[in-house]
């Protein structure tokens, strides 16, 4: 089984600090830090990634310099720097816990970078519509849907709070079974994902399936900050004058989340 993966997003906020707008605070690369961590319930390791803030050129392309040797503690417990800019924490017997809450802080260019952030609830009674779906294979010398669109699944869940989730659908196959071989020559995903709402259904239909076989589709709680970083940076970075972040003294996400998870398996007709 693979292990669950949450698509990355960021860093746009590297291009988005550097579109040529003015910022409240006069950023350099050697002042400030990106932060990019995502607190899952029922882990055993917390992983943060340190990285510079890099000014790009029109006619540059995006890079990440990674910070290493910096101090990085959470709840006061010192981290060890597993790979270049990348820091753990080793839980042992523990796991992250909804309810819990996460202080994250650390030294850079004389400033103390700082961020809290609080795990989520498991999202409750998520449910799909139906385990399975059947559609055509379409060929390169075949027509489109003979027997027409497969209707879409609805994913269901409570929430009464009008919180935010995040949908990732990942297909679990070791070999893929394309369900349009026109697509063959595409560089296709195993793993997609649905923008985060803040409403209790959302629809899943064959334009977020891309091959036959089975997929865990997992339904994320994410806190606020998730979708704020999230929606920004889906956005045209030349309208963004201050983009979003939790981080005090930095930029980046410092975030917790809870999941559930269903099954699907897509036949052919």
């Amino acid at each position: 089984m693979k292990n669950i993966i949450i698509p990355v997003f960021l860093f746009a906020l590297g291009s988005l600090a550097s579109c040529g707008k003015e910022l409240i605070t006069p950023i350099t690369p050697d002042n400030v830090a990106v932060v990019e961590s995502y607190l899952h319930a029922g882990d055993s390791t917390i992983n943060i990634k340190v990285s510079k803030l890099l000014p790009l050129a029109e006619d540059s392309t995006d890079a990440t310099v990674l910070i290493s040797g910096l101090h990085l503690q959470v709840n006061g417990v010192p981290l060890t720097e597993a790979a270049s800019g990348v820091y753990t924490l080793q839980l042992g017997n523990k796991r992250i816990k909804p309810g819990e809450s996460y202080v994250l802080k650390f030294l850079y260019a004389s400033d103390t970078v700082s961020s809290t952030t609080h795990i989520p609830d498991k999202p409750l009674n998520f449910n799909i519509s139906s385990h399975s779906i059947y559609t055509d294979r379409i060929t390169t010398t075949g027509g489109g849907f003979p027997s027409g669109l497969p209707s879409d699944l609805v994913l269901s869940w409570e929430n009464t709070d009008s919180s935010y989730y995040y949908v990732v659908i990942q297909y679990l196959e070791k070999s893929r079974d394309l369900i349009n071989t026109r697509y063959a020559s595409l560089d296709l995903s195993d793993t997609t994902s649905i923008s985060p709402i803040n409403a209790s259904e959302t629809r899943l239909g064959i334009r977020n399936l891309h091959f036959f076989g089975r997929y865990r589709i997992v339904l994320f709680k994410v806190n606020n900050d998730f979708a704020d970083v999230y929606q920004q940076t889906a956005v045209n970075s030349n309208n963004i004058t201050n983009p979003v972040s939790t981080i005090k003294n930095g930029f980046g996400v410092f975030t917790g989340m809870a999941s559930d998870t269903v099954n699907l398996q897509v036949f052919a007709n």
